[in-house]
């Protein structure tokens, strides 16, 4: 397949209207494919059909740009291309179609409000009057994509096709989401938030399902046409909210996973495990553009080493790195962005790419849940007055994962296809407020048969309440503290895990928490480590202790913090996701319960706490990848990390300079020191 090897991409980004005759009267596909040549570029994204719904080829569906006068743009890029040995992959627009939803009104998704997206002015999430947004439920719709799809797999020979926006940028009313709802269960369309009702939460998996099943058939439009092309859908919306409905299951629909995000290096890190483990075929792809922050700053270019650092973050996670680069109205570029500062970071990072591989050593697995991005707290909530933003579902797995690499703890970032197969010892569950069936099976099995569960937070299915000996009031319905700041009193039990903290000042907890309720006879069979205390009163009420905090005063005794034996295993369970407390005592707090469920690691690391250490085997051989995430440019060196490892290794090379670091082997431990670290180092120890 041609995505092997295949790790430098690019896309023009072109969502240019055509009401001015200047916009693309400039397009120089010529010059393009050369500075991609130049720059060592391997495949590159061309826009077939943008979100304006204007096509850059000769269709007959709807119309073409006019600015290119009937220039088949799209067609000469991929001659030039190919010219130069460098692969096609088609960009199409589904969804998000501006031709569309001014000549179909009835294709437009409609709000809850009753409102079509180009309504809205000045918001965020796309409601600013740009974007014509049409639903994928309705069938014509449907079949104008179909046409399109069959439309560019004959007339040209690209290898692969990318999906854009895959997804629903609000929750849909249109009379086809209506319809089919009906249709499927008597019922009318929800228009009350209510996580705590199991009818509303089919209501959302149904959502999910439908995307699902949209991004099945524009795949097989392409696959009917053209079975050797490789499809992507766009994927970053599976890191946001439950309302945009895209999910693990489009992974199934795809032949790698990938998507756009700019987000910081710490996200980055944590999407590209997540796409390792749940793309069918590697490479996947990462996604973000030359634009600093993100496209909105057209003008202004990430520095060298933030474009070095997201390259070589994708490519030891085993992962290809594309570089959204937006053209200007007229249709030029700037050349020297190729042939000067992306030439460069490749011919850096290209070495490296014969060495990296996909299986990360980890001892700590988090479980990032697609279908459990919502907050149970916001039931009783308007449809208009939901959230965007993401929240603990979200916020909880990144900030874990934070911690995990502040320590050096080797860990991966898992998806519901690979819990069964479970390698690391320990799996998080960080406040996952739903764990489907299927789901919760292989959960099951592997505390059973011996791995380690850190639950924080809601308790997600019946069966793991039940594992816990806890009551459970059904999904979403767990009982927690009417005070939205509370505190953990450490018991004997947890006087080491919790240093630093006692009865006169227990940890703070900056929110909610949930009630244990153990049943009969089971309480004696937990190991508890703290107990839930409150504050004198309410917090945000008149009264109070303290005009400007919320001290504690009620020691309830309730056990909040504890673990417990099941199976061959044991589950560690805290009442609140306390890994999302900023202050650094909290942190800590957090590092020493990974540390007591995790006495040995498969390697040790003192790297600072923004440098993260990964390590892998390939044929045979042990790498280890040292990778200075900082988030503010520029990046500064770090000096003197030592690293060991249980066996005897008698060499270690710095790949890119071919330098031997100092070896030590004692106590059956082998450690080597880094001097100096830049952006980012890739060793290799030999026996």
């Amino acid at each position: 397949m041609w995505i092997e090897g295949n790790y430098r991409r690019n896309l023009l980004d072109m969502h240019i209207d055509d009401w001015n005759e200047e916009f693309l009267s400039k397009v120089n596909p010529e010059e393009y494919a050369e500075a991609l040549k130049n720059a060592g570029v391997q495949a590159a994204m061309v826009k077939a059909m943008p979100h304006t719904g204007l096509c850059n080829y000769p269709t007959k569906i709807n119309r073409m740009h006019k600015g290119l006068k009937g220039y088949d743009f799209f067609g000469e890029v991929l001659k030039e291309c190919h010219k130069r040995d460098i692969k096609v992959i088609a960009y199409f627009s589904q969804v998000f179609d501006n031709y569309a939803y001014d000549h179909h009104p009835d294709w437009r998704t409609v709000t809850v409000d009753g409102f079509n997206h180009k309504d809205f002015r000045n918001l965020g999430w796309f409601r600013n009057g740009r974007y014509g947004i049409v639903c994928p439920n309705n069938e014509d719709y449907r079949q104008y994509v179909k046409a399109h799809i069959e439309e560019l797999n004959e007339m040209y020979d690209f290898e692969g096709m990318f999906l854009d926006m895959t997804f629903w940028p609000d929750v849909c009313y249109c009379p086809s989401c209506k319809k089919r709802y009906l249709e499927e269960t008597g019922k009318e369309m929800p228009r009350i938030i209510n996580w705590h009702d199991k009818e509303f939460r089919d209501f959302q998996l149904r959502r999910e399902k439908w995307m699902a099943e949209f991004a099945a058939f524009t795949t097989k439009c392409i696959k009917d046409v053209h079975p050797e092309c490789t499809v992507e859908h766009q994927m970053s919306m599976v890191a946001s909210s439950w309302i945009h409905a895209c999910t693990e299951w489009a992974s199934d629909e795809v032949t790698y996973t990938g998507g756009d995000y700019y987000g910081g290096f710490l996200q980055q890190s944590f999407i590209n495990k997540y796409y390792k483990n749940i793309t069918p075929n590697l490479p996947f792809v990462y996604h973000t553009s030359r634009c600093d922050p993100e496209l909105a700053f057209h003008t202004t270019t990430k520095s060298r080493d933030e474009l070095l650092l997201h390259v070589i973050t994708a490519l030891v996670h085993n992962g290809a790195f594309l570089l959204v680069d937006a053209i200007n109205p007229d249709g030029t570029i700037v050349p020297k962005v190729y042939n000067e500062l992306m030439k460069s970071i490749y011919d850096e990072t290209r070495p490296m790419e014969k060495y990296i591989n996909g299986d990360l050593t980890s001892d700590v697995n988090i479980w990032f849940s697609s279908h459990s991005k919502f907050d149970p707290n916001d039931s009783g909530m308007r449809m208009q007055d939901k959230s965007f933003e993401p929240d603990y579902y979200m916020n909880a797995p990144l900030k874990m994962a934070s911690i995990l690499r502040e320590d050096n703890i080797p860990f991966d970032v898992i998806g519901s296809k690979n819990l069964k197969d479970i390698k690391a010892k320990v799996l998080c569950l960080c406040h996952v407020s739903e764990i489907l069936d299927d789901e919760m099976d292989d959960i099951e099995a592997f505390v059973k048969e011996g791995g380690i569960l850190y639950v924080s937070g809601t308790i997600g299915h019946e069966r793991l309440s039940s594992m816990l000996g806890m009551e459970f009031n059904g999904v979403c319905n767990m009982e927690r503290t009417v005070e939205s700041f509370t505190y953990l009193d450490p018991t004997y039990e947890g006087k080491d895990i919790f240093e630093g903290f006692d009865e006169l000042a227990p940890l703070s907890v900056p929110m909610n928490q949930y009630r244990v309720r153990f049943k009969e006879g089971e309480e004696n069979k937990a190991k508890v480590f703290a107990t839930l205390t409150l504050p004198y009163t309410i917090p945000g009420s008149p009264k109070f202790s303290a005009i400007h905090s919320n001290p504690p005063g009620i020691h309830t005794g309730e056990c909040a913090v504890f673990e417990r034996n099941v199976g061959k295993g044991k589950i560690f369970y805290s009442s609140a996701p306390i890994e999302t407390s900023k202050p650094y005592m909290s942190r800590q707090v957090v590092k020493r319960i990974m540390n007591h469920l995790l006495p040995e690691r498969s390697y040790y690391s003192d790297a600072p706490k923004m440098v993260e250490t990964l390590s892998w085997v390939k044929n045979g051989e042990r790498y280890f990848a040292l990778i200075n995430e900082q988030e503010e440019m520029p990046i500064l060196p770090v000096h003197d990390i030592f690293i060991k490892m249980p066996g005897e290794f008698k060499r270690a090379t710095d790949l890119s300079t071919g330098a031997e670091l100092d070896v030590t082997y004692a106590d059956g431990m082998t450690s080597f020191r880094v001097e100096k670290l830049d952006v980012f180092k890739i060793i290799k120890l030999e026996k």
